[in-house]
C-alpha cells in the first residue's frame, strides 16, 4: 500500500504509478489508465495544499466546495461561481443530485456528522463510526451524478482519529487531488476537533483508481517537474479549525453571509467585512476574497494584499496560484517560510542538474580510464555506432515492455547512451574545420581529452520538456537511424556531424524527463560514487 506524507507527493506518486503501471482501459469511449483496489494513505492529511509543478489545480474551488458540503448544500448556482464545471455533472442544471452535503447533514432526517461525533464521544474505541454516501434507492438509476465516494469511516486509536474513505472510482487529477482529499480533510479535522483527538492517517480505497487520455501529458509533466520539495518543509504553519460544535453551524451561516458580501463588493481590502473567528474558515474567506478581487486589483495590489497575510500554507497556496498569472508575484513576498519554499524550489533544478552533470563527468572518467580508447578502437561502424545501438534499443524495448535489466534502470542506459553519442560527436568533428563543435584550441585529438566531453555536457540543455518519455524515446530511435544509414552510405563527415547532434538533442531530452521524473534512480547515481 502506497504511503506519502501529503497529498502532493502522493498526487506525483500516483500520477507516475499509473502512467507506468495502470491498464489501458477504455470507458464511456475515453482511454484510461487504471489500477483496481488502489489503497492510497496520506499520513498528513492536514498538508492538505497541493504544491505540484503543472498540476495548476484550483485552490478556490477546493475550499469553497468543501464549505458547502458542510453546508448540506446541493445547489449549483452557487457552486458554480468557484467551480464552473459544476453544470457538466447536474441531471436538471440547477442542483448534483449525488451531492455529499445533503447526504451527510440530513439523511433520512439524520445528521451523520453529528452521529459519528456523538458516536466517538460516547465510546472512543467503536469501530462503528461510519458516514454512507452511496443511496441504493436513488443511485442505480441512470444519472450523470453517482457520487464516486460510497463510505466513510472513522476511528479512535491512541487518541488519533483516523479515516478510510470507499469509492467505486477515483479519477487522480479532478477527483483525488482535484477534490476529495482536501475536502474530507476539512471534515477530518473538524471531527477530531470535536471528539477530542488528534488528527490521524487518511486512507483512500478506490475500486477504479485512474487517469484519463486527457491528463497523460501533464501527469508526466508533473512528476517530471516536481521538486521533492513542499512548504511543509519550510515550518509553515496552518490556519487550525477552533469552533465547538454548537457554535458551528451559526459560523458556517455567518461565513455564507460575509460570502456573498465580498462577492457583491470583492475591491474593498482583505478582511474589510469582518472575519467569522474561526482561523479555517476566515482563511477561506480570504482565498474567495482573491479570487473575486484578483483582477480588478492587478498585480501590485495584489502583492500588497498578499504581504499582509501570515506565513500560513493557504497563503502559499495562493502565491502559487496567482504567481501563474503574475510571475513577478513571487519576487515580492513578504513572509520569510514561504519565500525560502519557493526560493528552495527555483533551486532544487538548478543544483540537482549540477550535481549530476558532476557525476556524469566522473563517471566518464571512470570509464575512460579503464577502457581507454576501446570504444573507437574498430572505427565507426564496427565500434561507435554499435555502441550507440545496443543503449537505443534497449531503451526501445524497456518502454515498449516495461521490463528493465537487472541492477540497470532506464537512467544507467540513457546516461551511457549520452556519454556515447557526445563522444561520437568528438570524433567526427575531428576530422573537420576546428572550432565546428567546441572551441578552436581545444586539446587534441578531441575525443581522447576528458576537457572536451566535459565541455559538451555543460552545453547539454537537460531542463525537462512536456513530452511523453514514449515520443522522445522513438524520436531517438529515429534519429540514430538516420546516423546509422548515412555512415553505412559513406556520407560526408560534416551531414553525419548534423545528424549526431540532433541525436544529442533528443537524448538529452530524454535524459533531462528522466532525471527529473526518476529521483529514485538519481539519488542512487549520485549516492553511488559513479566510480560504475
Amino acid at each position: 500500500m502506497p504511503a506519502y506524507r501529503n497529498i502532493s507527493y502522493a498526487v506525483v506518486g500516483s500520477v507516475g504509478d499509473l502512467l507506468r503501471d495502470g491498464a489501458d482501459v477504455v470507458v464511456k469511449d475515453t482511454l484510461t489508465k487504471e489500477l483496481i483496489a488502489r489503497n492510497t494513505r496520506l499520513e498528513r492529511p492536514l498538508e492538505r495544499y497541493l504544491f505540484v509543478p503543472r498540476r495548476h489545480h484550483d485552490i478556490t474551488s477546493q475550499f469553497a466546495e468543501s464549505m458547502w458540503v458542510l453546508a448540506g448544500r446541493n445547489d449549483i448556482g452557487w457552486l458554480q461561481k468557484y467551480l464552473r464545471r459544476a453544470p457538466n455533472f447536474s441531471d436538471d442544471g440547477h442542483t448534483w443530485r449525488g451531492a455529499y452535503g445533503p447526504r451527510l447533514r440530513q439523511w433520512a432526517g439524520i445528521d451523520q456528522i453529528d452521529a459519528v461525533r456523538k458516536l466517538l464521544l460516547a465510546d472512543r474505541e467503536s469501530r462503528q463510526a461510519v458516514m454512507v454516501l452511496f443511496d441504493p434507492a436513488l443511485d442505480f438509476q441512470p444519472s450523470k451524478d453517482i457520487p464516486c465516494n460510497n463510505w466513510l469511516g472513522w476511528i479512535i486509536r491512541d487518541n488519533q482519529l483516523h479515516m478510510s474513505a470507499a469509492l467505486r472510482s477515483n479519477d487522480v487529477w479532478w477527483g483525488f487531488s482535484g477534490a476529495n482529499a482536501f475536502e474530507w480533510s476539512i471534515l477530518h479535522e473538524l471531527l477530531a476537533f470535536w471528539v477530542g483527538a488528534g488528527v490521524g492517517r487518511a486512507d483512500y480505497l478506490a475500486m477504479s483508481f485512474h487517469l484519463y487520455k486527457a491528463h497523460f501529458d501533464r501527469g508526466e509533466q508533473a512528476v517530471a517537474a516536481f521538486h521533492g520539495l513542499t512548504p511543509y518543509e519550510f515550518g509553515l504553519q496552518r490556519t487550525s479549525f477552533s469552533t465547538p460544535w454548537e457554535a458551528f453551524q451559526d459560523k458556517l451561516q455567518h461565513w455564507f453571509y460575509l460570502e456573498r458580501q465580498i462577492s457583491e463588493q470583492p475591491d474593498v481590502p482583505l478582511g474589510a467585512f469582518g472575519e467569522v473567528g474561526d482561523p479555517l474558515l476566515d482563511s477561506g474567506l480570504t482565498i474567495v476574497h482573491v479570487a473575486q478581487a484578483y483582477e480588478r486589483w492587478g498585480e501590485e495590489r495584489l502583492a500588497h494584499e498578499l504581504a499582509t497575510l501570515p506565513a500560513c500554507d493557504y497563503v502559499a497556496a495562493l502565491y502559487e496560484k496567482y504567481a501563474r498569472i503574475f510571475p513577478g508575484l513571487l519576487a515580492t513576498i513578504q513572509q520569510k517560510p514561504i519565500g525560502d519554499f519557493f526560493a528552495a524550489q527555483a533551486r532544487s533544478s538548478i543544483d540537482l542538474l549540477t550535481d549530476f552533470k558532476i557525476a556524469v563527468k566522473k563517471l566518464h572518467v571512470n570509464k575512460d580510464r579503464a577502457y581507454g580508447g576501446a570504444w573507437k578502437k574498430r572505427g565507426e561502424l564496427v565500434s561507435i555506432q554499435p555502441n550507440i545501438a545496443r543503449k537505443v534499443d534497449r531503451l526501445v524495448t524497456l518502454f515498449a515492455t516495461g521490463h528493465s535489466l537487472t541492477g540497470e534502470s532506464a537512467l544507467d542506459t540513457a546516461i551511457d547512451l549520452v556519454v556515447y553519442v557526445e563522444k561520437y560527436r568528438l570524433f567526427l568533428a575531428e576530422n573537420l574545420p576546428p572550432g565546428m563543435l567546441i572551441p578552436v584550441d581545444a586539446s587534441l585529438p578531441l575525443s581522447d581529452c576528458e576537457e572536451n566531453f566535459n565541455t559538451l555536457l555543460d552545453q547539454l540543455d537537460l531542463t525537462p520538456g512536456g513530452r511523453l518519455l514514449a515520443d522522445v524515446v522513438a524520436d531517438v530511435s529515429s534519429a540514430f537511424e538516420a546516423c546509422w544509414r548515412e555512415a553505412q552510405s559513406g556520407a560526408a563527415v560534416a551531414r553525419k556531424l548534423e545528424l549526431a547532434s540532433t541525436l544529442s538533442r533528443y537524448t538529452a531530452e530524454l535524459l533531462a524527463l528522466l532525471v527529473q521524473g526518476d529521483k529514485k534512480s538519481v539519488a542512487v547515481f549520485l549516492q553511488s560514487g559513479s566510480s560504475a
